[in-house]
């Protein structure tokens, strides 16, 4: 059964994820193709160095099983090719991207479940500091990927 710790902490994200496109959205107004460009890049930075914080803090932690430790480098690395693909010129080349980077996190955050659910619960407070700021930075390229989206969608309407 769904607590309601459960469900207000659902309501949050889904606030913290819509004013989080909002601000992209409105940040993305006043910018040129090229510097919405390199804010997109500065995100996937963001995100590639969340990432790789929490994957060496993980290869670090002796508690960590060699094959769980094996099965989140292979995720990171497929999204670190995700996010080092070129920019997206159009929304169906961006709706693509978009589209393989989602999967990307989604495989990489399957991949840190999976080890969670594996090891100790002790161990998991250790790592709870690099999974919020992964989880952050990966929210909020998502949030300018798609304002990205629907600015290319106003602007061939």
């Amino acid at each position: 059964m769904t607590t309601i710790k459960e469900v207000r902490a659902a309501i949050d994200a889904g606030l913290d994820r819509l004013q989080a496109k909002a601000e992209a959205a409105a940040a993305q107004l006043n910018l040129s193709e090229d510097e919405i460009d390199a804010r997109i890049a500065e995100y996937e930075n963001h995100l590639k160095s969340a990432a790789t914080a929490l994957q060496t803090r993980m290869a670090e932690a002796e508690e960590v099983a060699g094959e769980t430790k094996t099965k989140i480098q292979s995720a990171l690395e497929h999204l670190q090719v995700q996010l080092a693909l070129g920019k997206a010129d159009t929304r169906d080349a961006l709706r693509a991207k978009k589209k393989e980077i989602q999967h990307a996190i989604a495989e990489f955050n399957a991949e840190l479940d999976a080890a969670d659910a594996a090891e100790e619960r002790e161990m998991a407070a250790e790592f709870d500091a690099f999974v919020k700021a992964y989880v952050e930075q990966a929210a909020a390229l998502e949030a300018e990927l798609e304002a990205l989206e629907e600015t290319y969608e106003k602007q061939e309407s």
